[in-house]
């Protein structure tokens, strides 16, 4: 044979070497993008969306705008009781926990007094010292609230004896406002508290304003402080909320703000089937609002969950119908717990390639793209 021809066949023996790699490499590709489709729809997510009516009745009262904000408890009084003189513990007559009045004896020590003596022959001034016996007393009404000291202990000047939480002055919590509604805010406006460790609301009054706001970049903040009473087993740093009405509606007709639909510039509400009771649930197979009278009424003030509404048909205790939507989601597995479509040539829907062998095929061996 000569060189031209021998060169000639080197030449088709690549090129069919490229194309059997071409051919490997689109099967593994083809493999792998059906394992992935199966795979998705063994995990496939659906989701349905249910919506369920009921019947709610109209009910009479008043809604309210408010201001509303958190924020920790802070004594009015809070007094740090401690000894000007280096001193010895004599007596202890409280504990942690106990009520005392103004004047009661909290300790008993004994200090020790240095005092500046000038000699009057000699006009040399000399320090001399002494003991003397003092009373720590409680400064107001209140609640013994720390106690950090025991008879005998020795304590240096300025040392803590005890700390009393003033009883006659209360706690005061501070939230922020919004610039659009500080005008609605005035000292002395009530504010109701409720306290997240005690049960209970608690009446308090605003009784500080600051007309200094503080800024974000977009909004305005202005700071108030609520004042309320003392309460047994309310304590510094517990947390509460606090809200302040800025106005109020009067009294009428209250419904959920989702039961008033709107089309156009007109509000109406669904009356119930007659046959319904408060509460009476629906499938939505079960209730077609087309069927249902239609009453058009004129909305007022809301506090975001009910609204006020006026109407000459409607009165307290009609029925009117709510409608609740749901959301569930599903996933769906199959039995097959193979990884992508089951592997090559196998079992598991996998793809099947006959009597092709690529046990022998080294890859590390095929011919590079471009390759002469």
């Amino acid at each position: 044979m000569s060189r031209q021809g021998v060169s000639q066949k080197k030449r088709v023996a690549k090129i069919r070497k490229r194309i059997i790699t071409i051919a490997v490499i689109c099967i593994i590709v083809a493999a792998g993008g059906f394992g992935l489709w199966r795979y998705s729809l063994r995990n496939n997510v659906s989701a349905e969306i249910v919506t369920t009516y009921y019947a709610e009745a109209i009910t009479y009262g008043d809604v309210d705008s408010t201001i509303s904000g958190s924020g920790t408890l802070t004594p009015v009084t809070n007094e740090v009781l401690s000894t000007e003189n280096p001193c010895t513990v004599d007596e202890v007559n409280v504990a942690v926990g106990d009520t005392v009045k103004e004047g009661d004896v909290i300790a008993v020590v004994t200090q020790t007094v240095s005092t500046s003596v000038i000699d009057e022959t000699t006009m040399e001034m000399s320090e001399e010292t002494e003991e003397e016996e003092v009373e720590i007393t409680a400064p107001c009404d209140g609640l013994v609230t720390e106690l950090p000291v025991a008879e005998g202990d020795s304590l240096e000047a300025g040392g803590e004896i005890a700390i009393v939480l003033g009883t006659e002055t209360g706690f005061t919590v501070s939230l922020s406002v919004d610039e659009t509604e500080i005008a609605n805010v005035a000292i002395g406006q009530e504010a109701m508290v409720t306290i997240d460790a005690v049960d209970g609301e608690y009446t308090g009054e605003v009784t500080n304003l600051s007309y200094n706001g503080s800024s974000n970049g977009s909004t305005t903040a202005y700071q108030l402080t609520v004042t309320i009473d003392y309460e047994e087993g309310i304590y510094s740093g517990m947390s509460a909320a606090t809200e302040i009405v800025i106005e109020s509606s009067g009294d009428g007709l209250l419904v959920p703000v989702d039961a008033v639909h709107t089309s156009g510039d007109d509000s109406y509400v669904y009356l119930a089937p007659s046959d319904a009771e408060e509460g009476t649930e629906y499938d939505e197979d079960e209730l077609d609002l087309d069927d249902l009278t239609q009453v058009t009424v004129t909305t007022d003030m809301s506090d975001g969950s009910y609204i006020m509404i006026e109407s000459d048909e409607l009165a307290e205790g009609d029925l009117i119908i709510m409608s609740e939507v749901t959301t569930t989601a599903t996933t769906s597995d199959d039995d097959d717990d193979s990884g992508f479509g089951g592997g090559f040539g196998g079992g598991g829907g996998g793809m099947d390639f006959g009597d092709m062998d690529f046990s022998n095929m080294d890859f590390s061996n095929m011919p590079q793209m471009g390759e002469q």
